[in-house]
């Protein structure tokens, strides 16, 4: 894994967005990229695969032998638990989600977390950074099969097509542009879609529908599960087939990596993680509900007493239970500090994408580069 600096196409932004990425701002960079080799490429792949293995073992630990660690931990009411147990049962399917790996200085990658719920930096690990290579390196290949396994995908959970609605905050340009990307695959395999805002989604009797009065009977929803428990659980418990599936929520909150290296302490992917404080050690302290790097910091444990070596980034999830994460000190590339996204579509691997940030924790100030491989 290599990061090499390169002069940006002049009319990128004019391309990029004439694709759907209207919202790219100062994230999207063509000043450099990162190359990989095969072989390195084949043992990300592997270590996706078994990261997703294990966090459906644990998950399904979870749900059928401990039942009440997702009421304690995730704070769940009974009535959820209940609902994500018959979710599992019935094996509803999901389209897809994000592993971020850190490649430690072993060339090995190490799980940070899964973006199981509401994965975003989608459109341009998709297509967006696939144009990019075929333009500038169009004899090299890319870790990139995201849009045919999203189209695959589509198929596998709706076989005869029908209709599907999408929804999420249309305020947000990267939501709405998600979502119309998401869509446009979904309509590539066989199904009609409808994108709406989903605050529009009317809740009567425990069925939605939209505001033309259509039923809505299967909803992808960019909006996370937590926030829809926290709100209301009459959401989660309406008659509509959700995308991601409600069982996506013990896999999206951070306390599920405690349990992951409690079943699983002797893989390499797996860092050492705890919903305690630790007595000793350099943890990474995030939130068990956190998004997009907030409220995450670094700290030192010395006979249980913190001492913060990376100050607690912003936000607005630091009022309930933490996790501390094993430290894993990352490479720095040309002050880079880059993270791997690495996608999950249909249960298999499919492509990745890769942040990165001038400081250790990778927030929302992240900023997006493409790669290749020779």
């Amino acid at each position: 894994m290599k990061r090499h600096l390169i002069k940006p196409r002049a009319d990128y932004q004019k391309k990029i967005e004439e694709l759907g990425f209207d919202f790219h701002g100062d994230y999207w960079r063509e000043e450099a990229y990162y190359c990989f080799s095969a072989s390195e490429i084949d043992s990300l792949e592997v270590a996706t695969a078994e990261a997703y293995r294990m966090y459906c073992d644990t998950a399904a630990y979870l749900i059928e032998e401990k039942p009440e660690l997702l009421e304690r931990y995730l704070q769940l009411p009974p009535e959820v638990v209940e609902r994500i147990r018959d979710s599992w049962d019935r094996d509803e399917l999901s389209l897809y989600g994000r592993f971020d790996f850190l490649i430690d200085r072993e060339g090995v990658p190490r799980i940070l977390e899964f973006n199981a719920d509401t994965p975003t930096s989608l459109l341009e690990a998709s297509v967006i950074q696939w144009q990019w290579k075929e333009e500038m390196f169009p004899k090299a290949d890319q870790f990139n099969g995201i849009h045919e396994g999203l189209v695959a995908s589509w198929r596998d959970i709706f076989p005869e097509g029908g209709a599907v609605h999408f929804a999420g905050s249309l305020e947000d340009h990267e939501d709405t542009g998600t979502l119309q990307y998401l869509a446009s695959t979904a309509m590539e395999a066989g199904c009609s879609t409808r994108v709406l805002d989903v605050n529009d989604l009317i809740l009567n009797d425990g069925r939605f529908t939209d505001p033309s009065g259509e039923a809505v009977e299967r909803c992808f929803k960019l909006y996370p599960l937590d926030w829809m428990v926290d709100e209301s659980p009459d959401g989660c418990l309406a008659e509509v087939q959700w995308i991601e599936p409600i069982w996506k929520l013990v896999m999206s909150n951070k306390a599920i990596l405690s349990t992951l290296f409690e079943l699983f302490p002797d893989s390499p992917y797996v860092l050492p993680c705890y919903m305690s404080r630790p007595r000793q050690g350099r943890f990474c302290k995030k939130p068990v509900f956190s998004r997009e790097g907030h409220n995450v910091s670094v700290v030192d444990l010395r006979e249980w007493e913190e001492v913060v070596r990376l100050a607690e980034t912003p936000g607005d999830y630091n009022r309930g239970a933490y996790v501390y994460q094993q430290y894993v000190e990352p490479v720095s590339y040309e002050d880079r500090y880059p993270v791997i996204g690495s996608w999950i579509v249909g249960g298999e691997p499919a492509g990745m994408g890769i942040r990165e940030n001038r400081t250790e924790i990778t927030d929302n100030l992240s900023e997006f580069v493409p790669h290749i491989i020779l």
